[in-house]
């Protein structure tokens, strides 16, 4: 070979090595970009869920402002809003220290003990945290199963039976009243799963014809399931969530690494089965909201202002109410149990024969998709908790006009709508 086919090769190597390292920087700066894309879709979904974490406290609070407003002379209803407004601050205050806890545990500043520890101990802990909620939505936690023979853990027994508290709760706002939610066991190699569900949800799945589920990015589902998620890392395991398309309630699985000296010997576990509104007559309304404090808060003020209110709790309740004894308007929560308040209104529009009733939009989203997927169902108004007492008045004016045949339901949505 000459000296310039020596040349030649050399030059053709070097070429081959550096279109080498164009294509590995390419590669890398596409998974950084990736990543930054990633960071900043979870930053903006845990704002957004932040956000509707702080409305659901404030929404009561703003309620229960202008009822000691209206109650100037009666003493026991503002006796009863001075409860309202203590527990809504106090949830206030949770969120402050869940806050804080997040920013300790995401700053690597929280210490966490590293011990052994049985998963009884745990799930004492968690039926303690969580039972005020439970008892409050007549629920059952069921950990029978999970506290039978399951093997020992490595870590701070106390930190996970708050993660897990956090799940609980975080299923029983979205689950159906009376349901009995269960901490189900199974062991895969050196980790413990625990899956958190409604026994319902749970059974459809062990059914002949399990429902098709979808992953949820748990990191957008609020501040104590983002602290559970950053427990679980920290403990060396993973939190996943999936759920039927169109529902709320998640099914979590919490991935626990099992103590090193008993992994071994752990075996699987099956998993088991009265003031007047200017001389108008009285609307007829029908609010349905899943927060009690929201809604006995909210149709306290609409009684006072003279109106006739139902309150039911899930949006299968509702449909019912408005198909077989249609009020005036509605004020429907978005997010509610067994039937979420779109899927509502979509059911009820379908009727055919309910375009007389006015229907309200009550949530704590507020972004443009929320509002788009609202309009596309049929709802004619959205308001965004805690919302001004003049959009309600502006809601109750354009039902009496309907009522009165003095209008038409808007035919555009939520054109009309203003927003808080």
């Amino acid at each position: 070979m000459s000296q310039t086919d020596d040349e030649l090769q050399r030059v053709q190597t070097a070429l081959t090595d550096a279109q080498s390292a164009l294509a590995g920087l390419r590669a890398e700066r596409d998974g950084a970009i990736r990543d930054a894309e990633a960071a900043h879709g979870q930053r903006h979904a845990f704002l957004a869920g932040l956000a509707h974490d702080l409305r659901n406290p404030l929404a009561p609070l703003s309620n229960g402002i202008e009822l000691l407003r209206l109650t100037d002379a009666d003493p026991a209803g503002r006796l009863r809003t001075r409860g309202i407004l203590e527990r809504q601050v106090g949830h206030l205050m949770r969120i402050a220290d869940e806050l804080s806890d997040l920013a300790r545990l995401s700053g690597g500043h929280a210490t966490l003990q590293q011990v052994p520890f049985g998963l009884d101990a745990v799930l004492q802990g968690v039926a303690h945290r969580i039972a005020a909620t439970l008892q409050a939505q007549e629920m059952k936690l069921d950990t029978a199963t999970a506290s039978s023979g399951a093997p020992r853990l490595r870590g701070d027994a106390q930190r996970i039976a708050q993660a897990l508290g956090y799940l609980v709760d975080d299923i029983a706002r979205h689950a159906e009243r009376g349901s009995t939610i269960r901490i189900v066991p199974a062991v895969d190699g050196n980790t413990l799963a625990l899956t958190i569900a409604t026994a319902a949800d749970l059974d459809a799945n062990a059914g002949p014809t399990p429902p098709t589920l979808e992953n949820v990015d748990v990191a957008a589902l609020g501040l104590g399931v983002a602290l559970a998620l950053q427990l679980a890392m920290l403990h060396g395991g993973a939190l996943q969530g999936r759920r039927p398309p169109g529902t709320r309630r998640v099914r979590f699985t919490l991935s626990l690494p099992l103590d090193a000296s008993a992994a071994a010997e752990a075996a699987p576990l099956a998993e088991s089965s009265t003031l007047p509104i200017t001389g108008e007559p009285p609307l007829s309304v029908l609010l349905a909201d899943d927060n009690v404090d929201f809604s006995h808060s909210f149709g306290t003020m609409l009684e006072l202002l003279g109106h006739h209110v139902d309150l039911v709790h899930d949006g299968l309740a509702a449909v019912a109410a408005i198909v077989t004894s249609p009020p005036d308007i509605a004020f429907i929560d978005i997010g509610m149990p067994a039937l979420d308040g779109v899927e509502a209104v979509r059911r009820v529009r379908g009727q055919g024969n309910r375009q007389d009733v006015l229907l309200v939009a009550v949530t704590g989203h507020g972004g443009a998709e929320d509002r788009a997927r609202a309009a596309q169902a049929g709802f004619d108004r959205y308001l965004v908790k805690p919302f001004a007492m003049q959009d309600v008045r502006d809601a109750l004016a354009a039902a009496q006009a309907m009522r009165s045949g003095a209008v038409q339901r808007p035919p555009a949505g939520l054109a009309s709508t203003r927003v808080a």
